[in-house]
């Protein structure tokens, strides 16, 4: 990709970076827009990290894959896998990390509170949300791909075809996401509760963003050899 079109393509997620520093700006908290600036360079270099062995991260659910570990076996269509659209390279994707990387920081959290007790687990939630979204990068990075490869799982039992993201890239964040925000509303008004999910998104969405459009050009390069460490069989069924 060349430069010029990586800036044009990154553009959503550095406006809505410059949008997040305007407010302690406004207020003349000088320290502020240092620890936005912080935050996300640490978020976005923790998300992508593991894109460069994403070539790895395949021949090991190739592996899997194998064995029938992967929640069944891969099959591969006639054709690649569509390119993803520029909605869920800018806000599928991007919420899909938001929701998943949530999920795991309050597991985390609720564990920590069991053995550590409330007051002290408070101390480390940016921890457990580094930690998460490791984790979820990933996850991500090898459900996308598969996607993008046009690679499915078959399931024997059934002869169901369903994408590797239908469950745990799509249902879960929107299930979880719905919870945690109708929590959200229940504990303070509507105008409180609106302007901290506002805070959130534009906090965590930047970094999840170039996540998704870094996985996709780095995948999009490097389509075939990629596809060759993914052993899958043609099988002609129904795809959900």
């Amino acid at each position: 990709m060349k430069v010029r079109k990586a800036w044009l393509a990154a553009c959503p997620a550095l406006l809505v970076l410059a949008l997040a520093l305007i407010p302690p700006l406004v207020a003349g908290r000088a320290r502020g827009p240092f620890f936005i600036l912080l935050r996300f360079a640490l978020v976005t270099s923790i998300l992508v990290a593991p894109i460069p062995i994403l070539p790895r991260l395949m021949a090991l659910a190739g592996n899997l894959a194998r064995k029938g570990r992967l929640f069944g076996q891969l099959v591969r269509g006639s054709n690649a896998g569509p390119d993803p659209s520029g909605l869920a390279i800018w806000v599928l994707r991007p919420l899909q990390g938001i929701g998943l990387s949530l999920i795991f920081a309050e597991r985390f959290l609720n564990l920590l509170e069991s053995f550590m007790g409330a007051s002290r687990a408070l101390m480390v939630p940016l921890a457990l949300y580094v930690l998460g979204s490791a984790l979820v990068s990933l996850l991500l990075s090898v459900v996308w791909g598969l996607d993008d490869l046009g690679m499915r799982l078959y399931n024997g039992k059934t002869g169901e075809i369903r994408t590797a993201g239908s469950g745990v890239g799509t249902i879960l964040p929107l299930i979880f996401g719905a919870i945690g925000i109708s929590s959200l509303f229940h504990r303070s008004s509507p105008l409180d509760a609106s302007i901290d999910l506002l805070r959130i998104l534009m906090a965590l969405y930047p970094p999840h963003a170039l996540f998704a459009l870094c996985h996709w050009q780095f995948l999009s390069k490097r389509r075939d050899s990629l596809l060759e460490k993914l052993p899958a069989k043609k099988v002609e069924t129904k795809v959900y």
